[in-house]
């Protein structure tokens, strides 16, 4: 609003006036888009071992990287130590763990680089796993990995 009247007219207090405006403003308060707010929810307890699992790459921890995965059904962790964070070293150490374990429905991350990449999705496609990442911003989101992480951090 300030640019539409600054190419019209200027005076020195216009942004303040503007501002006072607008907060002032019934129309513009009704017409203004509010965020929806979603109720938070919890993970639903799965039903067998290995059906959702937490994944995080938290470090470095005295120089080391650390892939940890959480069980959501037992909160058994599985903890690897990883000499790269890479799509590459994940995939690998992860291909691992799920010849070991099966591979899961529901894989967790967060918004890490080595689990947006274009590879990794398609290590989960073609292993059939839903993967999810937690919103940015939002690590409770991932709360089975990230409170085993602080655990493992003591």
């Amino acid at each position: 609003m300030k640019m539409l009247a600054r190419s019209y007219v200027y005076w020195l207090s216009m942004d303040a006036d503007v501002d006072s405006l607008v907060r002032n403003c019934i129309t513009c308060a009704q017409l203004s888009k509010n965020p929806v707010k979603a109720e938070l929810q919890s993970w639903p307890k799965p039903a067998t071992p290995w059906t959702r699992v937490h994944a995080d790459l938290p470090g470095p921890f005295e120089g080391n990287f650390y892939l940890v995965i959480v069980n959501a059904y037992s909160k058994w962790p599985v903890i690897i130590q990883v000499s790269s964070v890479t799509t590459s070293a994940t995939t690998k150490v992860l291909t691992k763990v799920f010849a070991q374990f099966g591979n899961p429905q529901t894989l967790l991350t967060d918004n890490g680089t080595q689990f947006t990449s274009t590879t990794f999705v398609d290590f989960c496609c073609r292993r059939g796993i839903k993967h999810v990442r937690s919103p940015p911003f939002h690590p409770q989101s991932n709360g089975q990995a990230e409170r085993f992480v602080d655990t493992f951090k003591r």
